[in-house]
């Protein structure tokens, strides 16, 4: 089979198409730069890193919430003065007026304990208090040199537990989506351009039927003149002429709306115009089902949505529990301190100070509530798992049909690819005899129906075997006719 003849017809009907509605020297892209393009430059790829770096900063954020915190907290000064009262040395309280500033700073190391869900803090303080006006003015300093404390609740809901669980598998799930975006951008580029391929034939298919059309009326009116063909013969090739005008004016429609919609996803300026180069060689591709149900459970971020989505329902269900019985919250600190007239006595000879504090929490009677939260997180995780189930099904499906339905697709566009250039060769044919009188008009009006019908299945076909094509790839993330994983770097402007 001659490839060349079908694309020697269709690349020059293009040609013919776009140089009637007055463009001229038209670059050419094939659908490989239409991809490159979609990827680097259009709306939807530069949504993709934004979206990617998002969720890099979110994880960071996590990372950082793991790692101890260093922090210096204070006032400088605290200022204040009037009327206040105050204890006198009896024991007696009396109103006096009062004016004084204090200052103080705080260093504070803490760190969460993801484990058991509490939270532990070495401190350090420094105080001074200047009594500007009063019975007792003068300087004090108050000093913390070191003290820790701790947080423990005791069964309750552990945050920290499940986030070092949920976390990093979110970012996982952020990084394979990133890939799969832009494998999709390829997809949806795929659908844009044969959208724009297939009107730009339309027009140059139209333009030509209309040309021949046109110069096969005009040979009617002089067979007619002659006496040789009847009135209602003629009244066909008129009709013909006006139909063929019509479509000439519909199918140019569909080409800008078709060249709009793909200079929009692809980041060109709208009235740009390009001629499209079919895709003139098909890969070969061994599509084996297992192998893309294999690949795609290890590349999709779908399956990791499936694993993380089963956790937050253990997370929700866990707490529900801890919130429907006994709480207790353990607050404990150890430190020394000291308190003079002179800084550097406020570091001497230290005095131990302790803290120890239990509180608990016990619901006695709340109409069931606490338990119908527990019920509902319990059939919430029923439905997650079902509705994982469900999906992971539903997705098997999709992608076995695709894998086994190309193979077909390949025959369907090669058998087509053969009609097509049948059907011009018949129609020339035709063409031919008619111009010497051998068939009639109804004949020839079958073989032109015949020659646009075999030419838009074959474009239709080959738009069918590269969409699929590309929407295994998505759904897979693997490329079949290298045979390996796909990984999508965008380059950097």
């Amino acid at each position: 089979m001659n490839k060349s003849i079908i694309f020697s017809t269709l690349i020059p009907l293009i040609s013919l198409c776009l140089s009637q509605v007055g463009y001229a020297q038209l670059s050419r892209l094939s659908l490989e730069e239409v991809i490159a393009l979609a990827k680097n430059k259009s709306i939807s790829s530069q949504i993709a890193v934004n979206q990617r770096d998002n969720q890099y900063w979110e994880y960071r954020n996590y990372i950082a919430t793991t790692l101890p915190n260093l922090s210096l907290s204070g006032n400088l000064p605290d200022y204040s003065s009037g009327i206040e009262r105050v204890t006198q040395n009896d024991g007696s309280t009396a109103f006096k007026k009062n004016t004084q500033s204090s200052s103080d700073l705080k260093v504070s190391l803490s760190q969460n304990i993801p484990w058991t869900g509490g939270r532990v803090s070495l401190n350090s303080k420094l105080a001074r208090i200047d009594v500007l006006d009063g019975p007792q003015t003068g300087v004090s300093y108050s000093t913390i040199p070191l003290d820790i404390s701790f947080e423990q609740p005791i069964f309750t809901f552990n945050e920290f537990k499940w986030k070092r669980k949920i976390a990093p598998l979110l970012y996982e799930e952020s990084k394979k989506e990133f890939q799969e975006e832009f494998e999709n951008i390829s997809f949806q580029a795929t659908g844009y351009f044969f959208d724009l391929l297939l009107a730009q034939v339309d027009v140059a298919l139209a333009l030509k039927n209309k040309a021949n059309n046109d110069t096969i009326y005009n040979i009617g009116k002089g067979r007619y003149n002659l006496g040789k063909i009847a009135e209602n013969e003629l009244l066909q090739l008129q009709l013909n002429t006006l139909t063929s005008s019509r479509d000439v004016a519909t199918a140019q429609i569909s080409l800008e709306t078709a060249r709009l919609n793909l200079n929009t996803f692809i980041g060109r300026p709208k009235g740009e115009d390009y001629q499209l180069i079919s895709p003139s060689l098909l890969p070969i591709l061994e599509v084996e089902p297992q192998l893309a149900l294999q690949e795609a459970k290890k590349n999709r971020k779908q399956y990791l949505a499936f694993k993380r989505r089963r956790i937050e329902a253990k997370k929700e269900v866990a707490r529900a529990k801890g919130n429907s019985s006994l709480n207790v919250n353990i607050i404990g600190s150890y430190g020394v301190s000291q308190y003079a007239d002179e800084l550097h006595h406020a570091y001497k000879d230290f005095d131990e100070q302790q803290r120890l504090r239990i509180g608990f929490n016990i619901p006695l009677v709340d109409w069931k509530q606490r338990k119908s939260k527990l019920l509902m997180a319990e059939a919430k995780q029923h439905l997650i798992e079902n509705s994982i189930e469900q999906e992971s099904q539903r997705f098997e499906q999709e992608i076995f049909v695709l894998a086994q339905k190309i193979p077909i697709i390949y025959d369907r566009v090669k058998s087509t690819e053969l009609a097509n250039e049948i059907a011009q060769k018949q129609y020339e044919i035709s063409r031919q005899r008619y111009m010497v009188a051998n068939i009639s008009i109804t004949d020839l009006n079958l073989s032109l129906g015949e020659k646009d019908r075999a030419s838009s299945a074959y474009l239709r076909a080959l738009r069918e075997f590269w969409t699929s094509y590309y929407q295994l790839r998505m759904l897979t993330m693997y490329d079949f006719e290298n045979r390996h994983p796909i990984i999508n770097i965008p380059e950097e402007e």
